[in-house]
């Protein structure tokens, strides 16, 4: 059980309704997409950067173990709090930043199911090509913390391809902006592509910079039936080899 201090201390950073603890609370938040079973002591849903920050410095100061949760919806066991502690849920974080179109670019917080940013993108004649199966309610947070893919990763490639810049609440509680909107950013380490895929372990995603694309004006899909797995199998090389590279296949 949480010491009532240390409750108090979350409830002054995140607000009374940022902090649950009752055991039907906690019960939502003990599972994922597996079958991995973990319940929390408490649960934290901030609203900004700042408020993660400062959960986070909490809990290392206290040696509390925290997990960090978007929608649930993974398949690796990633957000299931193992150890107790703490859980920091960032679906309140789901704010569209800033849609930059001159550059291409969105500026979103982890929390964002990534279904409503391509929905906001496509509005404006601009595309977000990632399309994991759990489209409609996984988080960019998740995507980018497990460099989700989806059947359209065969013509455009995984969620790790459009990340441009990430805010991250390190372990201590000390926020890290890396990257930007220069497509040409080769200077030092590739700390993007270090905490992409990185599943929770580096970091707590807060915010992220995306590279968008221009929508594509036409689509047509084409269904055809095949007697065995092998001869549909050497059809989609036979496609691949032609050149011909489709969306999804």
């Amino acid at each position: 059980m949480m010491d009532k201090r240390i409750l108090a201390q979350l409830e002054k950073i995140t607000g009374r309704d940022g902090v649950l603890t009752s055991p039907e609370d906690l019960a939502v938040y003990s599972y994922d997409g597996t079958f991995e079973q973990g319940c929390p002591e408490v649960v934290v849903l901030p609203r900004s950067t700042d408020q993660v920050s400062q959960v986070v410095r909490l809990a290392a100061q206290a040696h509390i173990p925290v997990v960090s949760r978007g929608m649930g919806s993974g398949l690796a066991g990633g957000s299931v709090p193992s150890l107790g502690g703490i859980v920091l849920a960032m679906t309140r974080m789901n704010r569209m930043l800033e849609i930059d179109q001159a550059n291409a670019t969105a500026h979103v917080e982890a929390g964002i199911v990534t279904a409503d940013l391509q929905t906001a993108v496509e509005k404006l004649g601009l595309f977000y090509p990632p399309d994991p199966s759990s489209i409609r309610e996984s988080t960019i947070g998740g995507n980018i913390a497990c460099n989700a893919g989806g059947p359209r990763c065969l013509k455009y490639g995984v969620t790790g391809n459009y990340v441009l810049g990430l805010t991250v609440v390190l372990a201590d509680g000390r926020v890290l902006q890396v990257g930007n909107k220069c497509i040409k950013d080769v200077v030092g380490y590739d700390l993007l592509a270090l905490f992409t895929g990185s599943e929770g372990t580096l970091g707590v995603i807060t915010e992220a910079l995306l590279r968008l694309i221009s929508k594509p004006k036409f689509a047509c899909t084409a269904l055809v039936e095949f007697a065995t797995l092998n001869e549909a199998a050497r059809t989609v090389n036979a496609i691949l080899s032609a050149g011909i590279v489709p969306a999804a296949l």
